[in-house]
């Protein structure tokens, strides 16, 4: 079944109150050097917050609300990928514990990177944890997509593990071109529970950001066209 618009808005709006997308004063500076007015982290999404409960500004209860349905989001877009897929599976380190509650609410099989323990001589481990077989189909799960650069590298552990890696669910697309390569020059089936126009337009709708904030936004992708480089976001 597919995520329902009004489902995403309420998403949206959830990862704005918790602090998972944010529009700081100044910006942040993005891996790449670049600064941007905005930022997507998802680390935060499964812990709870005693200073937004004590604020008021979102309580425990609907923090916990907010997490299932984040799941739930991210379950439903498992589900909208058309490649048969065998494993879900989150990238270490930021991924790996969220995309296993979304595979477990879903009712997929969920696989595992093991951190490397150059140290350890003891037990049974390997690269990759789960019951796997050679040739078996691989959805990788993450937070959030830029260039997509990080996503190639990520396949890397699941194919030289004998998996095929075909397809990539993002919580937040960045609209920066990231998708389009992973789609057209790597063959990734990919999808997203929002990018940067709707939830752009989401948060303008219930107040949580207003012009000064879309402004920057424009002005910062329009600063990626003049430099030659991708960009998606469009807000009518």
């Amino acid at each position: 079944m597919a995520l329902p618009g009004h489902q995403e808005e309420q998403i949206v709006v959830g990862m704005f109150d918790r602090g998972l997308l944010g529009f700081p004063e100044g910006g942040i500076t993005l891996k790449s050097g670049r600064q941007s007015p905005y930022y997507y982290n998802m680390r935060g999404s499964l812990s709870f917050s005693k200073a937004l409960d004590r604020s008021g500004q979102m309580p425990i209860e609907r923090q916990r609300a907010f997490r299932r349905q984040l799941a739930a989001g991210y379950a439903a877009k498992f589900f909208e990928i058309k490649y048969p897929i065998d494993h879900v599976f989150g990238k270490a380190q930021a991924a790996t514990a969220p995309a296993a509650v979304a595979a477990y609410a879903a009712g997929l099989s969920y696989i595992w990177e093991r951190v490397d323990e150059p140290r350890k001589r003891y037990g049974h481990h390997q690269k990759i944890e789960g019951d796997i077989l050679p040739g078996e189909t691989v959805l990788m799960a993450d937070d959030v997509a830029t260039d997509g650069a990080s996503k190639v590298e990520g396949s890397k552990v699941l194919t030289m593990a004998g998996l095929k890696p075909v397809a990539i669910t993002l919580q937040f697309d960045r609209e920066e071109g990231g998708v389009q390569t992973l789609e057209n020059d790597y063959g990734f089936e990919v999808n997203a529970i929002t990018g940067l126009s709707r939830a752009t337009r989401f948060l303008l709708g219930n107040r949580r950001i207003g012009n000064q904030a879309v402004d920057a936004l424009h002005a910062y992708h329009e600063g990626l066209r003049a430099d030659n480089m991708a960009s998606t976001f469009v807000l009518t």
